[in-house]
C-alpha cells in the first residue's frame, strides 16, 4: 500500500525495514560465500560456494545468516554514533544554547517523541538531520548556519520535520540502509580475492582456477555494492512530504516552513554531508541521484495544502541575537519560484583521502594491542581511501578502467599457456574450474599433485579424476 499519511507511512517503514534486512542477509550470504573460500580451500574444498552452491548453503547458510544478523544489529545500533563522530557533532547544554534546546524539546514533546540527544555541527551552511531513535541513540543535529539564519518559528518547523522522521520510523530504515552499505564497503575494501593491483595478476598464472574465483569475487563485490546503493535510493520520497505535513500540523505555521525552505533549499551541502545526504533536511533531489524531492515541489505542496493558514505578513517570534536578525523580511509566498534558484551548491572542497602508510602484520597487531584508538583510526582511514565509489567507473566485474586491459591480457595468456596439448576442451574447463581444488585437495585426490596437474603432463588424468 502506498504511503498516503502518517499511519500508512509508519506501517510502510516497518515493512521496508524487513525488506532491507532481507537484502542485507542476501548480500552478506554472497559476501560470506566468497570470503569463506580461503578457509574452505583448506578444510572443505568440496563445499565451496563456486563448487557446490547447494552443499554450501546446506552446511553454512544458517551459521552465515546468524553472523549476518549479529553484524547487522551491531552496525545498526551504532549508526547515530558514527554520524555524530564523522560530522564532529557537538552536544550543547541548555545553558550554552537555550534557544535551540528549548525549541527542540518543545517540538519533540508536542510530537510525542522522546527527546533525543541534540547536537550542533559548526558549519555556516544551513541544514539539519535526524538519526536513530530514543534518548540514548537518537540524535537531532542542526548546523550553526541554520541557527543563525532562521527565526524561532522557522527553526521550530524544521526541528518538527526532523522529529517526525524519528516518530514514523524513517530513521530506522535509514539506519538499516547504512548497515547494508557499511558491510558492503568493508567487504570490498578487505576482499583480497579480486583484481585491484597488477601484482595480483601473477596469482592466476600460477594457479589457473584462481582466475574464475577472482573474477567472480569482484563481480559479487560489485553486486553487493549495487544492492546497497539500490536500497539507499529506494527510500520513499513521500517521507519528506509527510514530514513537512506533520511539521505544519503541529506548529500551524506553513508560512514558516515555506520561508525556511526558501532560505535553505540548495544551500545546505557542507564538508562531509554527502555521505549522509539521505538524513538531511536539504539534500540532492532524486533527479540528481539523491533521495529528496525537488525543493520547488515541496514548496508547492506546502503552499497548496496549507493555503488556509498561509498568511505571509503574520508576525513570527525571533529571539536570535540582534546582529543576526534581518532588517526586513520579505514574504516569498505567492511569488513564482524558479527551480534554478534551488539548484544545489556543491559542498566545499574536502581534502581527498590520503593513502595510509602500509603497515606490516606485526606492526598492525602491535598497534591493535597497544593503542586501540589509533588502530581504529588507521582502519577507518584505509576504508575511506580504498572505498569503491560510483565515480570509479568500475564495470560489472568490479574492475576499474586501468585494470580492464591487463586482466583481459592475463586471461588470454592463461588460456594459451594452459591449453592442453591434445586440444581437449573439457580438460581445459576442468583445469580452470574451482572444483579443481576439491579434486586435488579432497580425499579422492589420489596421488596427483597440484604441480603435476598445472603442468599439463597428466592433464587427461586430472580431468578424469
Amino acid at each position: 500500500m502506498a504511503a498516503i499519511g502518517y499511519v500508512t507511512l509508519a506501517a510502510e517503514n516497518r515493512k521496508r525495514l524487513i525488506e532491507v534486512l532481507g537484502l542485507y542477509v542476501l548480500a552478506f550470504q554472497m559476501i560470506g560465500g566468497v570470503a569463506a573460500i580461503v578457509v574452505l580451500l583448506a578444510v572443505d574444498p568440496a563445499h565451496m560456494l563456486l563448487v557446490d552452491p547447494l552443499g554450501y548453503f546446506a552446511r553454512y547458510g544458517i551459521p552465515m545468516a546468524l553472523v549476518a544478523a549479529a553484524l547487522f544489529w551491531w552496525i545498526y545500533q551504532g549508526h547515530a554514533a558514527a554520524v555524530e563522530k564523522q560530522l564532529a557533532v557537538v552536544n550543547p547544554s541548555r545553558i550554552e544554547e537555550p534557544r535551540f534546546v528549548g525549541i527542540a524539546e518543545r517540538e519533540c514533546i508536542a510530537l510525542g517523541v522522546r527527546v533525543p540527544r541534540l547536537g550542533i555541527i559548526e558549519v555556516p551552511q544551513p541544514n539539519a538531520l535526524a538519526v536513530g531513535e530514543g534518548p540514548a541513540r537518537g540524535l537531532i543535529a542542526v548546523t550553526r548556519g541554520l541557527l543563525d539564519q532562521l527565526d524561532d518559528e522557522e527553526l521550530a518547523v524544521v526541528i518538527a520535520h526532523q522529529a517526525s522522521h524519528i516518530r514514523h520510523g524513517d530513521t530506522r530504515v535509514l539506519a538499516a540502509n547504512y548497515a547494508l552499505m557499511r558491510t558492503a564497503v568493508l567487504f570490498q575494501v578487505n576482499n583480497a580475492l579480486r583484481f585491484e593491483d597488477w601484482r595480483q595478476l601473477l596469482i592466476p598464472l600460477v594457479f589457473p582456477p584462481m582466475l574464475l574465483i577472482m573474477l567472480l569475487s569482484g563481480m559479487i563485490t560489485m553486486a553487493s555494492m549495487g544492492l546497497a546503493r539500490m536500497a539507499r535510493r529506494s527510500v520513499k520520497l513521500a517521507r519528506f512530504h509527510i514530514a513537512d505535513a506533520e511539521a505544519v500540523r503541529m506548529t500551524h505555521r506553513p508560512d514558516a516552513l515555506h520561508s525556511a525552505l526558501v532560505k535553505i533549499g540548495g544551500k545546505g551541502a557542507f564538508i562531509g554531508s554527502e555521505a549522509f545526504d539521505d538524513l538531511l533536511f536539504d539534500g540532492r533531489s532524486d533527479n540528481d541521484g539523491g533521495t529528496h524531492p525537488a525543493v520547488v515541489e515541496r514548496l508547492d505542496t506546502i503552499a497548496r495544502l496549507g493555503r488556509e493558514l498561509m498568511r505571509p505578513g503574520r508576525p513570527r517570534r525571533d529571539t536570535r541575537a540582534a546582529e543576526l536578525r534581518p532588517a526586513e523580511v520579505r514574504p516569498t509566498f505567492g511569488r513564482k519560484l524558479d527551480p534554478a534558484s534551488f539548484r544545489p551548491l556543491p559542498p566545499p572542497t574536502a581534502e581527498k583521502p590520503r593513502k595510509p602508510r602500509r603497515l606490516t602484520q606485526e606492526e598492525l597487531l602491535k598497534l591493535m594491542l597497544t593503542d586501540w584508538k589509533t588502530y581504529k583510526q588507521y582502519i577507518a582511514a584505509c576504508n575511506n581511501y580504498y572505498e569503491w565509489r560510483e565515480s570509479d567507473q568500475r564495470n560489472f566485474l568490479g574492475l576499474r578502467p586501468g585494470m580492464r586491459v591487463p586482466v583481459a591480457a592475463m586471461t588470454a595468456f592463461v588460456l594459451v599457456l594452459y591449453w592442453p596439448s591434445n586440444g581437449n576442451v573439457q580438460t581445459m574447463v576442468n583445469r580452470l574450474s574451482p572444483g579443481f581444488f576439491s579434486e586435488v585437495l579432497g580425499p579422492s585426490s589420489g596421488t596427483f599433485s597440484t604441480a603435476s596437474c598445472l603442468s599439463g603432463k597428466i592433464g587427461d588424468d586430472c580431468a578424469q579424476s
